[in-house]
């Protein structure tokens, strides 16, 4: 092409450029926005997906977004229930469970005495409202909730002078009551294992060292109670007299009881169960060898059941004996490693027996003590002047409750250096965590 024509050329692009700005232009829909792109160039070595006709899956829904279910119309409930805590409420906290770092679960107070069921999603500093949508009971002046959780998001809960439990399956955004036989009059105990089996030991009536006791399980996590045991019904073995002060299973089949015997029996006894509770069994153990009397002239009971599995269990003994002027409390230490054949006994300091691994314990009392070779040997880490109850997450970190006697006053809690050092924390009441 030659220079002339380049020329020419051009002048004619330069002129239509010149008419197309003179064109009338449309006015932006929205107003302009300083974008950033970033281009990422990623060498190709396949080829490219072709589409194809498969189908999407659902994403599945948050559940926090999910409406509280609907309650069974022929459990014909009262309309009037436990009122939720506004945010702000002063609130006393009674008792403390944690259930990893962050989330727990808590009895609190605050005016009144209706105990609120509450949850914590921050280690402890702020806390939500869980309690379940109870009945109002114009006949009871105190309410405090039995609760329990399996892990963060399963978890039941029963009130006094009632015949429901309520279950949830969300960590208490929701939750589901279930009917009971009988109401409970003298307090309950529920325990779990997994997150579909559960116990609940129902206690109705008392007299004469008799705990009459109706047992329900659970294998559907709440959504059904069987009730395995009637008091009004007999059997070779009962397990209706005495307190329960515990219970644990470590697979759906076998559990241990436990009870305070009151001072009133020289048989002090564990109960066995390898059928879910259907039946008991008795399980005899002997008085410590450094005491051999115990049973005979102190009040004695056992505590704080850990079935491990394989025939592994380890059971507290604490013994309250009376002398002229006083009393005094001895407390042991009861391991078996073939299903209570036999047993390792071991005096222990008195106070909260905490077993935060296979070798390390803790005993919260007013002094605090600690092992690491599985109660054999025991190193003082603090005095205090405080009764405590805590919840241990690992070997160092603690939540808990400090009481003190003479000015009936509660502090919640917590250590983080093994309990050589305790920071008071005033809870927070946020918005309630559960949906109405």
């Amino acid at each position: 092409m030659s220079k002339k024509t380049r020329l020419i050329l051009y002048m004619i692009i330069l002129l239509l450029l010149l008419v197309a700005c003179n064109q009338p232009q449309e006015e932006p829909t929205q107003p302009p926005m300083d974008i950033e792109v970033t281009l990422d160039i990623v060498e190709e070595t396949e080829a490219p997906l072709q589409p194809t006709d498969t189908e999407v899956p659902p994403t599945e829904e948050d559940p926090t977004l999910q409406p509280p279910p609907t309650e069974d119309p022929s459990l014909n409930l009262p309309e009037e229930r436990l009122p939720l805590l506004s945010p702000g409420t002063k609130i006393t906290l009674r008792e403390v469970i944690m259930l990893d770092n962050s989330v727990g679960w808590g009895v609190a107070f605050a005016g009144g005495g209706f105990g609120h069921v509450l949850k914590t999603e921050d280690g402890g500093i702020t806390w939500g409202d869980i309690t379940p949508p109870e009945p109002l009971n114009a006949g009871s002046s105190w309410f405090y909730p039995v609760v329990n959780f399996s892990d963060t998001h399963h978890g039941y809960v029963t009130y006094p002078g009632s015949d429901l439990v309520w279950s949830t399956a969300d960590g208490g955004l929701s939750w589901r009551p279930t009917r009971l036989t009988y109401t409970t009059m003298g307090g309950a105990l529920i325990t779990s294992f997994g997150e579909d089996h559960a116990w609940l030991f129902q206690f109705l009536d008392a007299g004469m060292q008799k705990v009459y006791t109706a047992l329900y399980f659970t294998s559907d996590g709440g959504e059904s109670w069987e009730m395995l045991l009637d008091p009004t019904t007999g059997g070779e073995h009962s397990i209706q007299g005495f307190d329960k002060t515990g219970a644990d299973f470590y697979d759906q089949s076998n559990g241990i009881l436990t009870r305070f015997f009151r001072g009133v029996t020289p048989f002090v006894n564990l109960d066995l169960t390898r059928d879910s509770g259907s039946t008991w069994q008795p399980l005899e153990v002997n008085p410590p060898q450094s005491a051999p009397d115990a049973f005979d002239s102190c009040a004695c009971g056992f505590y704080d059941p850990d079935f491990l599995g394989n025939e592994n269990m380890t059971v507290k003994l604490e013994c309250q004996c009376f002398l002229e002027g006083g009393s005094f409390t001895k407390n042991y230490l009861y391991s078996s490693t073939d299903g209570g054949e036999n047993w390792v006994i071991q005096s222990i300091p008195e106070g909260q027996l905490n077993k935060i691994s296979a070798s390390t314990y803790y005993v919260i009392g007013r002094e605090i003590y600690k092992s690491t070779d599985a109660g054999e040997n025991w190193d003082m880490v603090k005095n205090v002047n405080w009764d405590g109850k805590f919840s241990f997450t690992d070997e160092n970190t603690a939540l808990g409750i400090a009481y003190d006697p003479d000015s009936d006053v509660f502090a919640l809690i917590k250590t983080t250096d093994g309990c050589n050092s305790f920071q008071i924390i005033e809870p927070k009441l946020i918005a309630p965590l559960t949906t109405r």
